[in-house]
């Protein structure tokens, strides 16, 4: 229960605290396509990983080289030998704080990038998620629909809940290559 309390006071500062660059007029033809930098945010459970990964790693065809970071949060060797080329930037329990908000060290790593595309795997709100989609200057940041969504992502994906992981990620990339 407290570390419920937590997270919902790390959403509620990120929501009222943080603020986002101004909005702009997003123009979603050809967007996914011409991206050319892209910030992926992994699951916060790691029982997602298996199934976001063929996901990523379509991803990571798209943007090769060091052209996608991912934010992870537990970095383990299997996962940064896939992505060899790959930045990884781990957002475990040590980089954040008390109400799961990440520390200035992964920020300064983030903030001092510019992002294309920012993609959120996460099907529930989770604190450090929704603060790098609101600190980190990206032109589409994309996410599922989920409580105060709109706050965080300026496209969102509908998928019903009871829909099977794989099938909401499909989904999403389905959605993207549409752009």
């Amino acid at each position: 229960m407290l570390e419920t309390l937590r997270r919902n006071i790390g959403v509620t500062t990120v929501r009222f605290f943080v603020r986002m660059k101004a909005a702009k007029s997003v123009h979603f033809s050809n967007a996914f396509t011409n991206a050319r930098t892209a910030l992926v945010i992994l699951p916060e459970h790691q029982n997602y990983y298996p199934i976001a990964l063929p996901f990523v790693r379509l991803l990571r065809e798209k943007f090769y080289g060091n052209r996608m970071t991912l934010v992870v949060p537990d970095a383990n060797e299997e996962l940064a030998q896939t992505f060899a080329q790959t930045t990884i930037v781990p957002a475990g329990k040590e980089q954040t704080n008390m109400f799961f908000l990440p520390k200035q060290t992964v920020l300064q790593r983030l903030l001092s990038q510019r992002f294309d595309l920012l993609v959120d795997l996460n099907f529930t709100v989770v604190p450090i998620a929704a603060y790098l989609c609101r600190a980190v200057d990206a032109y589409i940041k994309v996410g599922f629909v989920k409580q105060h969504a709109d706050a965080f992502y300026n496209f969102q994906i509908q998928s019903p809940p009871n829909r099977n992981p794989k099938s909401r990620y499909e989904q999403l990339f389905r959605t993207l290559s549409m752009f």
